[in-house]
């Protein structure tokens, strides 16, 4: 079985986390991906992030009724940073017999060199970069050529359409009361507003 396992912090999950898990999906042919909520990201200090139980619930509630996607707190219920390299020896003792694909932007992908533990990490897992229109990509595929030079047939890359974005412009957009519509699943936006997450309140 091939496994695509995707992080982040999710906070909030949105349709450019959903069309990426697809796309990857599709792209390499993997039987599911898990969303993995991120407890305290490496390049980040955790202030600010919404509490992970909310994170967490916002993941199940996007993924809804697809069945070939599923949620993972794994990472949610350790203590300290959240490094990929653990979270994969994790996946991987618990399928030995998958192929695991952890799934990232490619501007992440591009930075490989300087994670913990990197090429245990392709020891691991697969990595699947997805792209964006404009992207250097045989910039980032010569530099990571360079640092790991067997690493090709490790590496993939998925190209995304223009889709601009991101976590931080949507809590803004909530913040000010703008309409998130089509661009967060209609049940996270729901949920939300239940908990008044980032200030947005129903009716409000």
């Amino acid at each position: 079985m091939k496994i695509g396992l995707f992080g982040g912090t999710f906070d909030p999950v949105h349709i450019g986390h959903l069309v990426a898990a697809r796309l990857a999906k599709e792209a390499l042919k993997l039987d599911r991906v898990i969303f993995i909520p991120a407890g305290v990201p490496p390049h980040k200090n955790g202030f600010g992030l919404t509490p992970a139980a909310k994170r967490l619930q916002m993941a199940v509630l996007a993924v809804g009724y697809e069945p070939d996607f599923q949620v993972s707190d794994w990472e949610l219920q350790q203590e300290g940073p959240s490094y990929t390299v653990d979270t994969l020896e994790h996946f991987a003792s618990q399928f030995p017999d998958d192929e695991l694909y952890f799934i990232m932007g490619a501007d992440m992908l591009c930075d490989l060199p300087n994670w913990q533990s990197p090429t245990r990490i392709l020891e691991l897992a697969s990595l699947i970069g997805m792209t964006r229109p404009g992207f250097a990509m045989d910039e980032c595929r010569s530099t990571l050529r360079r640092v790991f030079p067997r690493s090709e047939e490790r590496i993939h890359y998925v190209e995304m359409p223009g889709l601009e974005i991101s976590s931080t412009w949507l809590r803004e957009r909530l913040r000010e009361r703008k309409s998130v519509d089509y661009l967060i699943p209609e049940r996270v936006i729901r949920f939300i507003e239940e908990n008044g997450l980032y200030d947005r309140r129903a009716n409000s």
